[in-house]
């Protein structure tokens, strides 16, 4: 209706506009004959009757700018699709953009590296597990291996696979899992069994053991005189040591090592034992060894001493301490047969030693694979 309105307007003032600038050209012309005979000439009604006429236009003009936008918007709806209207046409929203498929799930665990001959293997919560060599060989795919935790600086410890791998060679210390958790803070319990999730590892406390190398010695330290019963030994290599808070009771082996030139750490180890002596714990100290892949060797060998071996028995079994003993065991024992038990009187002040405490046997991997019992073979004195 309102279309109908306009145009009507329209066409009435088009003919307006036409009509007066008609008549204001008839003036005009009517005003210019007149000039030869010298009429008086009249302007002002041709004026009046233009001006009128150019009103007429614009009004004309701006009622057909709204009707030319309606024909627009009819002819678009026109065009659109059977069904929907103009309206729904203009207000549809674009198609939605296709959500990007989610990124597949990290890998359990991935291969690092091979050092030292073994297989550095990160798990998805940063836990690194060292395999030693021959793990994955087949007559060792039915061993369990004891684990050892081992806290190490941010830089590494190259040489310390190096050392264990070495010393095993030479069949002076047993093949073990380093279990190396992403820093101090996390949990130890936690560590040790996500590892043992993914590898043959013993269960038993018996063949568990925390070391902690630099910086990260007195976290070891501190987490085996914690948890007297979670580790059967527990090893220092080269850190400084806070006074111990006041505790009874025994605690784990400890091991404080110390490479020459290490001045401040021997101290530091010195006080450590003289502070531990009144309880009776077992401390052992090496020092005056010139190479850290020799002293993480010695390292090992004292680990041999105190946890038992590699073993094919069922967790059942294997979760029972083993008793000391210097006799071998029958069919089907680990690899290490322990030498008398060790001696809870302290050692002398001032002592260095590499091994003070009985003899340690190790055996390689292909004697424990027969089922048979080998002979021991003593570990040297120093």
């Amino acid at each position: 209706m309102a279309d109908v309105v306009l145009s009507v307007l329209l066409l009435a003032a088009t003919a307006a506009a036409v009509l007066l600038a008609h008549r204001a050209l008839r003036h005009w012309w009517s005003e210019r004959a007149g000039r030869p005979y010298e009429l008086p000439a009249d302007r002002l009604g041709t004026a009046l009757r233009a001006g009128a006429a150019g009103v007429a236009a614009l009004t004309a003009l701006s009622l057909a700018v709204p009707l030319l936008s309606d024909s627009r918007d009819t002819g678009r709806a026109d065009r659109a699709p059977a069904g929907e209207s103009a309206e729904s046409t203009a207000t549809v929203p674009p198609a939605p953009s296709r959500t990007p498929a989610p990124a597949p799930p990290a890998p359990e665990m991935r291969t690092v590296g091979h050092p030292a001959g073994g297989t550095l293997m990160e798990l998805r919560d940063g836990i690194r597990v060292w395999l030693p060599p021959r793990y994955e060989s087949t007559g060792a795919a039915s061993l369990a291996y004891p684990v050892v935790l081992a806290h190490l600086p941010a830089t590494g410890a190259p040489d310390l696979f190096e050392g264990f791998a070495v010393q095993a060679k030479r069949g002076l210390a047993n093949p073990f899992l380093l279990v190396m958790p992403r820093d101090c803070g996390q949990d130890p319990v936690a560590v040790l069994a996500e590892a043992a999730r993914h590898f043959r590892a013993l269960p038993a406390s018996g063949a568990h053991a925390v070391i902690g190398l630099g910086a990260q010695a007195p976290c070891a330290v501190h987490e085996a005189l914690t948890h007297p019963g979670r580790y059967r030994a527990a090893a220092g290599i080269s850190g400084t040591y806070p006074p111990l808070a006041p505790a009874a009771g025994p605690h784990p082996a400890l091991l404080l090592a110390a490479t020459t030139g290490e001045l401040a750490p021997r101290a530091s180890a010195l006080r450590l034992r003289a502070a531990l002596r009144p309880r009776g714990d077992q401390v052992r100290i090496i020092d005056g060894v010139r190479v850290r892949r020799e002293m993480y060797a010695l390292v090992a060998g004292y680990l041999t001493e105190k946890l038992e071996g590699p073993s094919r028995k069922a967790a059942s079994a294997v979760s029972k301490p083993r008793a000391a003993s210097a006799v071998p065991e029958a069919h089907g024992t680990s690899a290490v047969s322990k030498a008398r038990a060790t001696s809870a009187v302290p050692e002398a002040p001032g002592t260095s030693a590499v091994s003070k405490a009985g003899h340690a046997t190790a055996v390689p991997e292909a004697h424990a694979a027969t089922g048979a019992a080998p002979t021991p073979t003593p570990l040297k004195r120093s």
